[in-house]
């Protein structure tokens, strides 16, 4: 509500607890790559990439084969309790299989394709 005070109005915030919203991008796998390949988003947001392809594509945090550019994740990580946790799909992602990932850490990422290593891409991850 609005009060006024010696002749000022004064505006008054009540702070919440309200979760900032976030949002959710889709990119798509097909033969010659990642569509978009570049995507600018904030923290927060949420990430899915989907097979169009025949073949399988696993996206992974830069670096090949390691994939422990993105804090955190290390594609030894794959198959224990940190999984959920790292920017690494852990598998080919089969036809129509998609894999999403959730980004914290303010950034500019780049990912490839572990199967097709020549497909990159990048998120460049903003503050909310």
């Amino acid at each position: 509500g609005q009060s006024e005070v010696n002749g000022e109005r004064r505006q008054n915030i009540t702070p919440t607890n309200q979760p900032i919203p976030t949002a959710e991008y889709t990119i798509e796998i097909t033969s010659s790559g990642f569509s978009p390949s570049n995507l600018e988003i904030r923290a927060g947001d949420k990430v899915a990439w989907i097979n169009r392809d025949s073949k399988p594509h696993w996206p992974a945090s830069a670096i090949h084969p390691t994939h422990n550019v993105y804090p955190g994740s290390d594609i030894a990580k794959c198959g224990t309790a940190e999984e959920p946790n790292i920017f690494d799909a852990c598998h080919g992602l089969a036809q129509g299989e998609s894999w999403s990932f959730t980004f914290s850490q303010v950034g500019s990422w780049n990912y490839h394709d572990h199967l097709v290593v020549r497909n990159t891409g990048r998120i460049v991850v903003g503050w909310n």
